[in-house]
């Protein structure tokens, strides 16, 4: 499962010690940088550094890396092939390569289309720098920092928590099943197996709602359950590191626009 793998790995990881503020500005730096750079070489460095950062220092399996990262990248080629294909009557100055009544495709839909899938798997990978290296735990815990209302963050923190409750319902059904052979059985009898399984998922997220009500009535609930945060050190040299990356990016932007 995707989502396991993700927080698995984030758990695990060396940079889970780290601040999320610094972690953050490192993410949210490269995917600014992902959508202002032009697509040559900017987007190509940013992907460069986030690969660096998540397989180096993060220590985030390869194969972990590439489970989460197919779903935005399917997501990524299939707006890119759109971009890449003209409908209607094209350009009178557009170079075609191929047109076949309405579609049309120019070396200017080609261009836009790697321009787009350029940017897309920078900004992913950029994210992906905060996504592999800090649980959704340690997310929410700073965001009471930024002052956002604590109703928010438990409705988000009690969601998440039970999704991983379901998730763990629905693994375990569709194993008993598979133990069942029922990944043999006709197809009328796989469909009636599903439809189990759904309902039986449906009434174990009922009950454990009904549970969690119950558990937070009972521990005096009223706003929030703020749980204390670990203090982690500040450090200056990632700072540092995330900073001088960064800008080594942009001034080969600014040398490679410069001089191109």
């Amino acid at each position: 499962m995707r989502l396991s793998s993700v927080d698995d790995a984030a758990w695990a990881s060396p940079w889970r010690r780290r601040r999320v503020g610094e972690k953050a500005a490192l993410s949210l730096g490269l995917v600014l940088t992902a959508l202002v750079a032009p697509p040559w070489p900017g987007t190509v460095l940013v992907s460069l550094v986030a690969l660096a950062a998540i397989l180096g220092p993060a220590r985030i399996r390869p194969t972990v890396l590439t489970r989460v990262m197919t779903p935005p990248l399917v997501f990524i080629l299939i707006g890119a092939a759109s971009v890449a294909v003209g409908l209607g009557a094209p350009a009178a100055d557009s170079r075609l390569l191929w047109q076949w009544g309405p579609l049309s495709l120019s070396h200017e839909g080609l261009a836009r289309c790697a321009a787009l899938t350029g940017h897309g798997i920078a900004g992913a990978l950029a994210l992906m720098v905060l996504a592999t290296t800090t649980p959704m735990v340690d997310l929410i815990t700073s965001c009471r920092r930024l002052r956002i209302p604590d109703p928010l963050l438990e409705v988000a923190s009690l969601t998440y928590r039970l999704l991983w409750v379901l998730l763990t319902t629905a693994i375990g059904i569709r194993q008993a099943q598979a133990a069942r052979l029922c990944d043999a059985a006709p197809l009328r009898r796989r469909i009636e197996a599903t439809g189990d399984a759904v309902g039986a998922v449906l009434v174990r997220s009922w009950d454990q709602a009904r549970r969690l009500e119950e558990g937070l009535a009972g521990r005096g609930y009223e706003s929030s359950l703020t749980t204390l945060p670990l203090d982690r050190p500040a450090s200056t040299r990632f700072l540092a590191a995330s900073a001088t990356a960064l800008a080594g990016i942009w001034a080969l932007v600014w040398l490679t626009v410069r001089h191109g």
